[in-house]
């Protein structure tokens, strides 16, 4: 775990990175969110391999207690890794999510209908202060993924999508260089969503607008440090993504080439 992030007045980042499994290949943010809504509001979990930093981050922000609800916009591990733990320590939670969320997350973890407030796509949650909309994100890996968007706040939780492949852990998507950003975006949103080569450009493209219109003023991914005043841009590469060569990783010969030469004491190269 990195050290808690205060986005804004309402919203902290608890942030994490996971150095990708290819040498000089970078790093992936694994993030949650805390927003201070009237009835306090956890997005997300985290990894479950590393539950003592996370509930310390946690507990740094706000007093797991206090929290009313929590937001879970899928079920991969790594989005409710430490969701046990949390609602140990918060008896007056409920979890947020989607029939098809309850019956992917009961694989893992028992999870009792009264534990659960189900929310659909296009509907709303009143949290006090603030009624929170859930916003399927153009892009997703899970058919149990909901967005959820803060009209008070103008942030966009978008889950999986925007989230970006970057060099080194950064503590706003705008310290890293445009170009390598945009490049580590496109390759995160085609490796992570490869559907998106199938995908009708026109019809994707009607997604796309939803979010435009929308217009969030921060985009805050789970796998992307906090993103303002960066809608237009990736949306434009998201308009591209169809079209674009697929993303490859590498295969068992390759990543044994990358491999030698680090033992070597070599620095990969693209070759390899």
């Amino acid at each position: 775990m990195d050290k808690p992030v205060q986005v804004n007045s309402d919203i902290a980042l608890l942030p994490s990175h996971l150095p990708l499994p290819i040498p000089g290949g970078g790093y992936l943010g694994i993030n949650a969110y805390v927003l201070k809504s009237q009835q306090p509001m956890l997005v997300d979990t985290g990894m479950g391999i590393e539950p003592d930093e996370y509930m310390s981050a946690l507990e740094s922000v706000i007093d797991p207690s206090e929290i009313q609800w929590i937001w879970i916009t899928h079920d991969d591990a790594d989005h409710i890794g430490n969701l046990e733990a949390v609602m140990a320590r918060a008896p007056k939670a409920k979890i947020i999510t989607n029939i098809i969320g309850v019956a992917r997350m009961e694989t893992a973890w028992h999870i009792k209908l009264d534990m659960v407030h189900l929310v659909n796509p296009g509907e709303t949650l009143d949290v006090g202060d603030r009624v929170l909309h859930a916003v399927r994100p153009p892009l997703f890996d899970s058919p149990a993924t909901m967005g959820v968007y803060d009209p008070k706040s103008g942030a966009y939780f978008s889950s999986d999508c925007f989230g970006a492949f970057i060099p080194e852990p950064v503590p706003d998507a705008r310290d890293v260089d445009n170009d390598v950003l945009l490049e580590g975006f496109g390759m995160f949103n085609k490796g992570n969503h490869p559907w998106v080569h199938l995908a009708d450009e026109k019809k994707l493209a009607s997604r796309l607008n939803i979010i435009k219109e929308m217009n969030p003023q921060t985009i805050l991914s789970g796998h992307l440090a906090p993103a303002s005043g960066m809608l237009d841009q990736f949306l434009e590469t998201m308009s591209h993504l169809p079209s674009a060569d697929p993303f490859v990783g590498p295969n068992q010969l390759e990543i044994e080439q990358i491999m030698a030469q680090v033992n070597a004491g070599q620095t990969p190269t693209a070759e390899a």
